[in-house]
């Protein structure tokens, strides 16, 4: 079972183009997210409005593309300075399969973030310990996973980076290519908060344990 503090945070899951089969993809996340934290969802755009009106979460979760697409420019803009005054953004589960590449760095760039969508590729990786992170609890070993790769990230915002001897599904891309350029998980400090973004794209309890552990929530 998951554990924590005694004084459980708020996380909420922004869902603004929810998939129908999200929950089953990722109801070992959401089983120890819920018993670590107050889970709360918003669907739509008015919804995360209103919730963010009134609450202030320690954690938001972008679980798909939504929060990029224009029509909800208006949640965008609470999300900016919810990250600039202390809050923690987790960009991930459905978001790198969904988001529309050309949307990717201008996402990213509204946070000051230089970070722009590379490789969609296979490899393993393995935690980067000169990362800097909200937290300080344990990631997990080196693993294989696929997904949607990050450039232009500093040294210190590499969370998760390809080992030396990896092979990647592209006889293209060298591993030695994908060590120094690239990344899979990512995260920087903006302003007083922190933005963090996970590319695996199946959802892999490893990846999972990333995502808790960013929260500040201890996995079994």
């Amino acid at each position: 079972m998951a554990s924590i503090s005694p004084e459980k945070p708020e996380i909420l899951l922004l869902c603004l183009a929810s998939q129908s089969y999200l929950d089953q993809q990722y109801d070992a996340l959401f089983f120890h997210m819920g018993n670590g934290a107050h889970l709360k969802r918003a669907k739509t755009a008015g919804g995360a409005i209103k919730y963010l009106e009134s609450n202030s979460p320690k954690v938001i979760i972008a679980t798909d593309e939504g929060l990029a697409l224009p029509k909800n420019k208006p949640v965008f803009d609470k999300i900016v300075p919810f990250v600039q005054n202390g809050g923690l953004l987790i960009v991930g589960l459905h978001f790198p399969t969904f988001i529309y590449l050309d949307k990717f760095g201008s996402f990213f760039g509204a946070f000051g973030l230089p970070w722009i969508s590379s490789d969609y590729t296979r490899a393993t990786f393995k935690f980067n310990a000169a990362s800097k992170r909200p937290t300080e609890l344990p990631m997990p070993a080196p693993y294989y996973m696929k997904a949607l790769h990050v450039k232009n990230a500093r040294p210190e915002e590499k969370i998760f980076v390809p080992v030396t001897e990896a092979e990647t599904s592209s006889s293209v891309i060298p591993a030695a290519y994908l060590e120094k350029t690239q990344a899979a998980v990512v995260g920087a400090k903006v302003g007083e908060g922190y933005v963090a973004y996970v590319g695996d794209v199946n959802g892999s309890k490893e990846s999972n344990t990333i995502i808790l552990s960013l929260c500040g929530i201890e996995s079994a």
